[in-house]
């Protein structure tokens, strides 16, 4: 990794909301966040998705006051490209763990697209990779793996809306296009197409080209973000709100701002007749600037997450 270090000017504030990175693939997500958190003196930096390390794409960071928004998001299909490789089964059900089975079938095209419309669209059942990030007791599956421990990991069910054979390169080697649920493993669903297919394969390049409203036709380079000065940075940075575009929004005067940043209920008389309720929190602006995530129940304003403005 190379890239220049412009000088920061000190004085200036890193704004706060959501950067568009692209990851590329040999670095965890961890790694990424780390890097940008220091070169930037970043307090509060989080992230949507983890990506596995050798997975590339779209990771959403959120900077600053935009990790107030990460729990009220509300989860939006993702979209990657990845190739599976048949005829063997890895321990990581990627190129990086070791091969521990193999296989001499090789799927034809038409029994792929078959299988695949009969068993892997719509809502279906998924057992995550026993190298993957979930927690058992308190601690990594992947961890537990290295360690040979014995483990379960329970099935959980995920959405898949669109599973496209894209191309087969060759006989060992299948390109393939998916739009899914949030929590979908991409190594997983390589590991149980070539066991339906009678066969065995692992997943290799994986690339999420969308995650919420995030596209990879307008992320960043790790390479670019850490060549920027602070003023660079800024630049990037999309709004606060920019994964709460589904919001209703509601805006209030400035007299109401007091009581409300200080976590107050407030009440103002117009918003009678606006009653949203306890299952959908609403955005409360002023002049176009994030004030709060708030419930709205007849007239009555309850701050569930406020922002410093």
């Amino acid at each position: 990794m190379k890239y220049l270090m412009k000088k920061n000017n000190p004085k200036e504030k890193i704004t706060d909301g959501w950067l568009n990175l692209k990851k590329s693939e040999g670095y965890s997500s961890a790694f990424v966040v780390a890097k940008i958190k220091k070169k930037f003196s970043l307090k509060k930096i989080g992230h949507l998705g983890t990506l596995d390390p050798l997975a590339s794409g779209v990771l959403p960071l959120a900077i600053g006051q935009a990790t107030k928004t990460i729990n009220f998001i509300k989860k939006k299909e993702k979209i990657y490209s990845f190739f599976i490789k048949w005829g063997e089964e890895t321990e990581t059900d990627d190129k990086e763990g070791k091969i521990i089975n193999l296989s001499q079938v090789r799927p034809k095209k038409e029994e792929i697209i078959k299988i695949i419309k009969k068993y892997f669209i719509g809502k279906i059942k998924q057992k995550p990779p026993r190298y993957s990030a979930i927690k058992i007791n308190g601690r990594r599956a992947y961890q537990l793996a290295r360690e040979n421990k014995n483990f379960k990991i329970k099935i959980k069910e995920i959405l898949i809306k669109e599973f496209l054979l894209i191309k087969c390169h060759s006989k060992n080697l299948a390109e393939f296009k998916i739009i899914c649920s949030s929590g979908t493993y991409i190594r997983a669903l390589a590991r149980d197409l070539g066991i339906k297919l009678g066969t065995l394969g692992h997943a290799l390049n994986i690339k999420r080209t969308q995650d919420n409203f995030f596209k990879i036709d307008n992320s960043l380079e790790l390479d670019t973000i850490l060549n920027y000065n602070k003023n660079s940075f800024n630049k990037n940075i999309l709004p606060l709100d920019f994964v709460l575009k589904d919001f209703i929004v509601i805006e209030i005067e400035k007299k109401y701002l007091g009581e409300l940043q200080t976590g107050k209920t407030i009440f103002i008389e117009s918003f009678q007749n606006k009653n949203y309720g306890h299952e959908q929190s609403v955005l409360i602006k002023h002049k176009d600037r994030l004030v709060s995530i708030a419930n709205l129940e007849k007239g009555y304003i309850i701050p569930r997450r406020n922002f410093n403005i």
